[in-house]
């Protein structure tokens, strides 16, 4: 285990500053925000404002890899903030939008291994860093839950509720079916790093 002293140095290297850094603590904000606007009944402005904090998710780790600020502590944010943005997301849509509940508790069962996994692994000294289809599943599970936020909006015509409620149900299934791939995936290479 590290000890007080090269925790302290690994932050300070890290540089809570960074472009991307800050770009994954605005995600945090932005989609907290979001929450509170679309519940306060202010579903367009929370719609945008989640959108553009979900747009975020894309720009850091690119932002970080062009601008050579790539740092530990810059990984694990961006893991953090997509684990909790997503799970205030479904917990809002789980209330309010008629996503089951079951939806919800596979993604935290999911999250809840995998910080296990990469725990685990850290105190062994193994890394196990993101894959793309992890962030492909986050991405399809951010604009399957931006797809019900807004059709579930007051003013949405009813017609369209329905068939595009049920594209954001596939969308947010099939996306959590990807995510608990990748959890598997992480699992996999942990055991395969230790033997």
């Amino acid at each position: 285990m590290p000890n007080a002293q090269s925790i302290a140095t690994l932050l300070k290297g890290a540089d809570l500053a960074t472009i991307p850094n800050l770009l994954s603590f605005a995600r945090i904000v932005g989609v907290t925000l979001a929450v509170i606007l679309y519940l306060g009944g202010h579903g367009w402005v929370a719609v945008a404002i989640g959108t553009v904090a979900g747009v975020t998710d894309h720009l850091d780790g690119y932002l970080a890899r062009r601008l050579k600020q790539e740092t530990a502590l810059g990984a694990m944010l961006d893991q953090v903030a997509d684990s909790f943005t997503t799970a205030i997301l479904l917990a809002m849509l789980v209330v309010t939008g008629g996503i089951p509940f079951a939806y919800l508790v596979i993604f935290l069962l999911r999250e809840f291994w995998v910080g296990t996994v990469r725990r685990y692994g850290a105190t062994v000294g193994i890394e196990i860093p993101s894959i793309a289809l992890g962030k492909m599943a986050t991405a399809v599970i951010y604009w399957a839950i931006l797809t019900v936020a807004i059709i579930i909006l007051p003013d949405m015509p009813a017609r369209v509720v329905t068939p595009v409620h049920w594209i954001g149900l596939v969308g947010l299934g099939v996306g959590l079916v990807i995510s608990c791939l990748t959890g598997w995936r992480y699992t996999i290479t942990l055991g395969g790093k230790m033997v």
